[in-house]
C-alpha cells in the first residue's frame, strides 16, 4: 500500500490537507504521483471510501517525522507527495487490500494539524476555544479550512465511511465533542454504509449518538483484539458497526 498527501503551512503551523490510500494492485505495483492524479479525474470511480481519523502525524518520504518540513526546505508546492505510513492507516489498510485492489481510499482527519501525541497537549485547549468561532467572522488560532471542517460541506466519495478517531473525549473540551458529533450525524444522513468499532459500553445507537468509535492503534488487553474486529468488520460485504463484544 501507498499513502500520498498535500502539506500546507501557514504561520508556521503545518497541515496535512489531503491525503489518500492506495491499496496496490500486487506487490509489485507502484502508483507515482501524476498516475494518483489521473485517477482522482474520475473520485466516483477509483475512490472506495473514506476512513476518518483523529490527527495526522507522517511526512514526505525521506523527510525526518520529528523535525518540522519548513526547517527541512520542504517546498509546499500544492502537490500530492507520497508520505510515510502511520500504523493506524497501515492496520487498517491491511484489512481493505483483499477487496479494494487497485483503488483509493480517501483519508480524513478530525483535525490536520500535523503533530505527535495530540491528545494530551495544550493544542487541544486551542482547538476549543478555536471551534466556538469556526462559523463566525472572527479569526481562529488554527486555520478554518486547513485544521477544520465544515460538517455540513464536507465531500465525500465511494460507498463507506469509517469513523477510527478514537473515544474518549475529554469533559473539559465540550466544543471538540460537539465537532465530532456534528461531523459524524451529518455523514449519517448521506447515503452511504458507515463503519466503526465500538467497546460495547453503550449499544450501537449510543455509540455513534457519543461517537464512541475505538482508534486502531490501541494498548492493553484491546491491542489484540482490534486486528480481528477490523478483519472481521471489513471482510463483510457491508461495512457496518462492529462491538468488539463479539471477539
Amino acid at each position: 500500500m501507498q499513502v500520498f498527501g498535500k502539506f500546507k503551512e501557514v504561520h508556521e503551523l503545518e497541515y496535512l490537507t489531503k491525503c489518500y490510500l492506495y491499496i496496490n494492485k500486487d506487490e509489485e505495483e507502484t502508483l507515482n504521483c501524476d498516475e494518483l492524479n489521473s485517477l482522482l479525474k474520475k473520485k466516483n470511480k477509483n475512490v472506495a471510501g473514506t476512513i476518518f481519523l483523529y490527527n495526522p502525524y507522517t511526512a514526505p518520504m525521506g523527510y525526518d517525522l520529528d523535525k518540522k518540513l519548513q526547517d527541512q526546505d520542504f517546498s509546499f508546492d500544492d502537490k500530492f507527495h507520497e508520505i510515510q505510513i502511520e500504523d493506524a492507516i497501515r492496520l487498517i489498510g491491511k484489512h481493505l487490500k483483499h477487496k479494494y485492489k487497485g483503488m483509493l481510499v480517501e483519508i480524513k482527519f478530525l483535525f490536520n494539524y500535523i503533530k505527535k501525541d495530540i491528545l494530551p497537549t495544550s493544542a487541544l485547549e486551542v482547538f476549543d476555544m478555536d471551534l466556538e468561532k469556526l462559523h463566525t467572522n472572527q479569526l481562529t488560532v488554527f486555520g478554518k479550512k486547513d485544521n477544520y471542517h465544515d460538517y455540513k460541506n464536507i465531500s465525500y466519495n465511494g460507498n463507506f465511511i469509517f469513523f477510527a478517531w478514537g473515544h474518549k473525549y475529554d469533559k473539559h473540551h465540550p466544543n471538540i465533542a460537539t465537532y465530532a458529533v456534528n461531523i459524524a450525524q451529518w455523514a449519517k444522513k448521506l447515503n452511504k454504509d458507515i463503519g466503526f468499532i465500538y467497546d460495547g459500553v453503550q449499544d450501537v445507537d449510543q455509540s455513534f449518538e457519543y461517537t464512541r468509535f475505538i482508534h486502531p492503534v490501541v494498548f492493553g488487553k484491546l491491542k489484540n483484539i482490534l486486528p480481528n474486529a477490523l478483519e472481521e468488520l471489513f471482510k463483510k460485504d457491508k461495512i457496518e458497526p462492529f462491538s468488539i463484544k463479539n471477539m
